[in-house]
C-alpha cells in the first residue's frame, strides 16, 4: 500500500481511536507511517532548543500517536517552562507550544539574578541575554536553593509585573523598586532620577498622569529638579522638588 494511502486509511480510522479505546491507538502508534520525524518548538527564547528536546524525550521510535502528556511533562518541569502544548501535525510532525516564564526584575541574591512577575528565579544569563530590567531593592534574600522569592519581594515582583502590562514605556525608565515604610511601592527613574510613589495596583492612567505632570514640571522650571512623583491620591498629584540647582554665575 502506498505511503500516502496508508496515511488516508489511518486517518478515516481516528473515530476508532476513540470508540475503540487504546487497541485501536495501540495500532496506529506501531505504524511506521507515524514515527516522528519532526519536532516543530515554537516560544523559545531563553530556554536553548537542545535543552528542551532532550526534555522532551523523542526518541526514533516514538509516534504522534503515543502520550504527548509523558513527553511535555519533563519540559513542563523545567523553572523557565510556565506552560507546554502539543499538538499533531499528520503523519509525522509534532507541534511544541511553549509559554516561558518571562523575566520583570532583576534581584541582587548576591548576583543579579532575574526573576518573573510570580518570584520564580530564573536561570538566565542577564549579561548574554542583555537584560535591560530594573533591580528589586529586598530586606530578605531567598534561602540558598530556593525557587522562589520571599513573600515580601515576591508581592514587589507582581507588582513590577503589572507596571510592566500597564505601561511598558514608563517601566523601561526605571531603574530600582523597592516598598516604603508605609507599603507604598516606590518606583525610581535613572534619567531624570525621579522617585514615583505608588499605590500597590496603580491603574494605566494614572501613570499617564504622573508622567504629564512631570513633563510640565521640568517646562515650567527647568532650574529645579523634582525629586518625587507622589501618586497615592486618585484626585491629585503631587511633585515635590530639590533645592535650585548652583550655577557658575550665581557663586
Amino acid at each position: 500500500m502506498r505511503r500516502d494511502m496508508k496515511i488516508l486509511v489511518a486517518t478515516l480510522t481516528l473515530a476508532g481511536v476513540w470508540a475503540g479505546g487504546s487497541r485501536v491507538a495501540e495500532a496506529l502508534a506501531s505504524m511506521e507511517t507515524f514515527r516522528v520525524t519532526d519536532v516543530q518548538i515554537r516560544g523559545l527564547r531563553y530556554l536553548p532548543r537542545e535543552e528542551a528536546m532532550a526534555l522532551l524525550a523523542v526518541d526514533a521510535k516514538a509516534s504522534v500517536w503515543t502520550d504527548l502528556d509523558a513527553h511535555a511533562e519533563g519540559l513542563r518541569a523545567h523553572t523557565l517552562v510556565k506552560s507546554v502544548h502539543i499538538e499533531r501535525l499528520m503523519p509525522g510532525t509534532l507541534l511544541v507550544e511553549v509559554v516561558e516564564r518571562r523575566p520583570v526584575a532583576l534581584v541582587p541574591t548576591p548576583t543579579l539574578e532575574p526573576v518573573d512577575a510570580e518570584g520564580v528565579r530564573l536561570p538566565i544569563d542577564p549579561a548574554r541575554h542583555r537584560l535591560d530590567l530594573p533591580v528589586l531593592e529586598v530586606s530578605e534574600l531567598p534561602a540558598e536553593g530556593a525557587r522562589l522569592l520571599p513573600e515580601r519581594a515576591r508581592r514587589l515582583a507582581a507588582e513590577v509585573g503589572r507596571l510592566q502590562e500597564a505601561d511598558t514605556a514608563f517601566l523601561q525608565r526605571v531603574s530600582e523598586v523597592h516598598w516604603d515604610e508605609d507599603g507604598m511601592v516606590v518606583a525610581r527613574w535613572s534619567a531624570p532620577r525621579v522617585d514615583f510613589l505608588l499605590r500597590p495596583g496603580t491603574v494605566p492612567r494614572r501613570l499617564r498622569e504622573g508622567f504629564a505632570v512631570l513633563s510640565d514640571a521640568l517646562l515650567r522650571e527647568p532650574g529645579t529638579v523634582p525629586t518625587l512623583v507622589d501618586l497615592r491620591y486618585a484626585d491629585q498629584v503631587v511633585v515635590r522638588r530639590s533645592p535650585p540647582l548652583e550655577t557658575d554665575n550665581a557663586r
